[in-house]
């Protein structure tokens, strides 16, 4: 099974509560999941098996949450090669706004640039849709499908 390393950044802490329940899930499916809730740099190089799972809210005009920082100054730097690493990312905003889900897409482009590989297209959860209180049990259900991927 697969080791997955689920990076969070959240500032009022639904991101977390969402990663929390996806590791969750995810230990219950036979995966080694962890969740990183201060992610550094040398985290995304840290197991070159490991899946990076981000689970990143979008603060105020788009901007990352300041938890994950250290991730996102070292992927823009390109101070990390990631070369075959695998990876996915949940971004969690709210369509009202409209730099909806934007954390979660930078991020998303700077894993890809910094050489990593997509298991699966970015999963939004929109809070003008999915109350934020219902998004752990939406992302759940896209934990289950996400997981058969992780075996391809």
């Amino acid at each position: 099974m697969a080791k997955i390393q689920v990076i969070i950044g959240s500032v009022n802490g639904t991101a977390l509560q969402v990663g929390a329940v996806v590791a969750q899930l995810l230990e219950k499916l036979g995966h080694h999941a962890w969740i990183n809730v201060e992610p550094s740099a040398a985290d995304l190089g840290r197991d070159a098996d490991e899946i990076l799972l981000i689970c990143c809210s979008t603060t105020g005009n788009g901007e990352l949450p300041r938890n994950i920082y250290p991730v996102y100054l070292a992927l823009e730097d390109q101070l990390v090669n990631l070369q075959g690493r695998r990876y996915a990312v949940i971004a969690l905003g709210d369509s009202g706004y409209p730099r909806y889900a934007q954390a979660g897409m930078t991020l998303e482009a700077l894993l890809y640039g910094s050489g990593a590989s997509q298991v699966s297209d970015l999963y939004r959860l929109d809070a003008a849709l999915i109350p934020n209180a219902e998004q752990p049990m939406a992302a759940a259900r896209w934990a289950l499908q996400w997981s058969d991927l992780l075996s391809a």
